[in-house]
């Protein structure tokens, strides 16, 4: 089952570069899925651009991008499908709380996600229910 990392990580001094390396080889091996939900979220974009403003579908795929950073950073999440009901809700807001300074309200994240998941499924035929079920 996929999991969110949280927490603080003690790392020895001496063993910082091993630290480092394998968090290089952890990037590099979730580069191609990372870089499968920047072209889904451009393609969403692309969507959003038919029925909103360009300031709108804006906002949308930016929040979306944040939360392909979350995924791809703080959970072992490896395709989509593996994305839990906690990520899209519990877990990426608090994170979002921390991390992110601006404005945006929870409601407006869910229904940025809602409006991605629902691209998913409608448009690429990409399910994930969990994430959908819990974004409703």
């Amino acid at each position: 089952m996929a999991r969110v990392y949280s927490g603080k990580v003690i790392i020895p001094g001496d063993r910082m570069d091993e630290y480092f390396k394998l968090m290089q080889e952890a990037e590099e091996k979730r580069e191609p899925f990372r870089q499968s939900l920047l072209k889904l979220n451009q393609e969403f974009h692309q969507f959003l651009l038919a029925k909103y403003s360009e300031r709108t579908a804006r906002k949308h795929v930016s929040i979306v991008e944040v939360f392909i950073d979350f995924i791809c950073r703080q959970t072992d999440v490896e395709r989509i499908d593996e994305i839990t009901s906690g990520m899209v809700n519990t877990h990426f807001k608090k994170w979002w709380k921390r991390k992110v300074w601006d404005s945006t309200s929870p409601d407006e994240l869910t229904v940025a996600l809602r409006k991605f998941f629902l691209f998913l499924l409608e448009e690429k035929n990409i399910v994930n229910e969990k994430a959908l079920k819990a974004l409703q």
